[in-house]
């Protein structure tokens, strides 16, 4: 004997919504997700909420630390931690550079 059930539907999943490509200035998203992938755009996106958060109690507030992105103790870190494939240091470099540095592209 088949017994079939049905299940009714409970709602549509909406989907994915993804944040607009400046969401990771000054990094183009979708450059570096048709590079390193997907997974690794998800864990960058971590690493950089992570490090965008207010800084622990206690600590001193800081500076912008350099004239831009690319003269940036942050954006070594970032290459470096590209190179090693740790996506979720790099994604923490460049949290801390637009946590620092809010208003440069």
């Amino acid at each position: 004997m088949l017994v079939s059930f049905v299940v009714p539907s409970i709602g549509r999943a909406q989907g994915i919504v993804e944040p607009g490509n400046s969401s990771l200035a000054p990094i183009d998203r979708e450059a570096f997700r048709q590079q390193y992938g997907q997974e690794s755009l998800f864990r960058l996106r971590l690493g950089v909420e992570a490090a965008e958060q207010t800084p622990k109690a206690g600590a001193s507030p800081q500076s912008c630390p350099a004239a831009s992105w690319a003269g940036s103790m942050q954006k070594q870190s970032y290459d470096t931690a590209l190179s090693l494939r740790k996506y979720y240091a790099a994604g923490e470099a460049l949290g801390e550079w637009r946590r620092l540095c809010p208003a440069r592209p």
